[in-house]
């Protein structure tokens, strides 16, 4: 489980231990104990960037406690009882296995991406289209199907009529896009803004037939609702300036 957390409390509380170390109390006046309250938030690991870009971007209150996994690890943390105020899945099968057990207030979708195929810098493959990873040369790397990104790779092969035989299954988009960045698979099948996070690694990519794009939904939890700093993040996550942000990292509009 990894969680990124700001540290601008450290100062403030450092010096409250120096002051119960030497036998002081602080004054009733200090502001002591009012640190900003903790929003947990569960993001798909294909939201690593743009959750860290609206981590520095958020001043409405609250420090974010970011958990990032695949949707499937983080639907399966919170239905095994893990505890967050916002989750936001890489798709709606993801969200509606929450959803249905009752863990989630209300939600609603905030972006969309498109799945395309990575290219290994150079493309040692010579990889131009879906077609050439039938061939038994092409090392590929997609998703496995117990995941969104892993139920998109499946939806743009079979719209394109191409099967796969040897590929390695990931957990998640961002562990294919590893692969390919570092030549462990000449194309990977990644969501667009994966491609693009890896440009100035020299990843390229190719845009496919996607016939339906992923719907990223975000939710308050049940928890999160009793929580005012959740609420008031969530109200700005669902807003124009995280959907700014969205789009910045090449997200598509929701719906699309």
């Amino acid at each position: 489980m990894r969680f990124i957390r700001h540290n601008r409390p450290l100062l403030a509380a450092s010096a409250a231990l120096l002051a119960v170390a030497a036998g002081c109390s602080a004054p009733a006046d200090s502001g002591a104990g009012t640190q900003a309250p903790d929003i947990t938030v569960f993001a798909a690991a294909s939201l690593t960037d743009v959750i860290e870009a609206m981590d520095e971007a958020y001043d409405g209150g609250g420090r974010l406690r970011i958990n990032l996994g695949s949707s499937a690890q983080l639907s399966g943390q919170l239905l095994s009882g893990a505890k967050a105020d916002i989750v936001i899945t890489a798709d709606l099968e993801a969200m509606d296995a929450v959803r249905e057990e009752g863990l989630t207030a209300s939600g609603r979708v905030v972006a969309g991406n498109a799945t395309v195929l990575a290219l290994a810098p150079g493309n040692p493959g010579k990889v131009r289209s879906l077609a050439d990873l039938s061939s038994e040369e092409v090392q590929t790397a997609v998703c496995a199907a117990s995941v969104p990104c892993g139920r998109a790779a499946a939806r743009v092969l079979e719209s394109a009529g191409v099967a796969l035989d040897g590929e390695s299954r990931e957990d998640s988009a961002r562990a294919v896009l590893t692969k390919v960045t570092t030549g462990q698979a000449d194309a990977g099948l990644v969501y667009q803004t994966d491609a693009l996070s890896a440009a100035n690694q020299g990843v390229t990519y190719v845009e496919l037939n996607d016939p339906e794009p992923n719907q990223y939904p975000a939710a308050l939890t049940a928890e999160g609702a009793k929580h005012e700093a959740a609420v008031r993040f969530y109200e700005w996550l669902t807003g124009e300036d995280a959907a700014r942000i969205f789009r910045e990292a090449g997200f598509r509009p929701p719906g699309q």
